[in-house]
């Protein structure tokens, strides 16, 4: 073969190459806000003026809970939050707080899970605003530390089923 011949069969497979690759990324890039958001299982977004600044209040339904300590939330929670405060502070503007509202599905009866509330002065400082998204799950640990520090997290361990808590060692028969 020669080389004209070896150059056309090379354009031809990077064309084969780079087309779904286009037609994946011009996908993604016509998701609208909610289905970027559902996939996190939110179902609701509202954007509320108050005296104290814009609130975006995001109301999310889990449907399964993995096991967790008591006060804490499971690991895939963990990461939710983590992406939804991304997401809410990359593409919304003109907010000062954002605050998330997530039920849990316990056999169709709705209870809520945990309330969290942020300033998106606090996610500046947890470095969560400057991540990718590739970075966000990546080292999820790293922000669901700071966040939790700096914003306000109140898990309802009463609503969650005693079963989901996970073995931290400690026995209370041995009192």
């Amino acid at each position: 073969m020669s080389v004209k011949e070896y150059l056309i069969i090379l354009i031809i497979v990077l064309i084969f190459a780079a087309a779904p690759l286009i037609i994946l990324q011009e996908k993604k890039d016509n998701l609208s806000e909610m289905q970027e958001f559902e996939k996190y299982g939110v179902y609701e977004v509202k954007k509320i003026n108050s005296e104290d600044g814009n609130i975006l209040r995001v109301f999310q339904i889990r449907n399964t809970i993995g096991e967790r300590l008591r006060g804490e939330l499971d690991k895939s929670a963990k990461l939710d939050l983590c992406y939804i405060l991304w997401y809410s502070y990359n593409n919304f503007e003109d907010i000062n707080s954002v605050e998330v509202f997530s039920y849990y599905n316990n056999s169709g009866d709705m209870k809520i899970y945990y309330l969290y509330e942020i300033g998106t002065r606090e996610i500046e400082i947890s470095e969560l605003s400057n991540a990718t998204e590739a970075e966000v799950m990546a080292y999820m640990e790293y922000y669901y530390r700071k966040i939790v520090k700096l914003g306000n997290l109140n898990v309802m361990d009463e609503n969650i089923p005693y079963w989901k808590e996970a073995d931290n060692g400690y026995d209370s028969s041995n009192k």
